[in-house]
C-alpha cells in the first residue's frame, strides 16, 4: 500500500475511533460530517490522481491533528 494511502486511511480509523468514544451515537454534529465529508474527498482524489498536492496533505495532517486521540 502507497505510503500516502496508508496516511489517508490511518486518518479515517483516527476519526472513527473519535467519532465513536466522543460523539453520541446518531448525534453527528456539522463538523463531524463535513470533516468525514472531506477525508472521503482526500481519498477519492488520491485514488484518482495517485498522489495528493501539498494542501490536501497540510489538511490531511490538520484533521489528524484535530482528531487523534492519546491513550494513557
Amino acid at each position: 500500500m502507497n505510503k500516502v494511502l496508508k496516511k489517508i486511511k490511518h486518518l479515517r480509523i483516527t476519526f472513527i475511533q473519535y467519532v465513536d468514544e466522543k460523539s453520541m451515537p446518531g448525534a453527528w454534529t456539522e463538523e463531524l460530517k463535513e470533516d468525514l465529508e472531506l477525508i472521503e474527498q482526500l481519498e477519492l482524489d488520491f485514488n484518482i490522481q495517485k498522489r495528493l498536492l501539498p494542501g490536501d496533505m497540510k489538511l490531511c495532517n490538520e484533521l489528524y491533528n484535530k482528531y487523534k486521540v492519546i491513550y494513557e
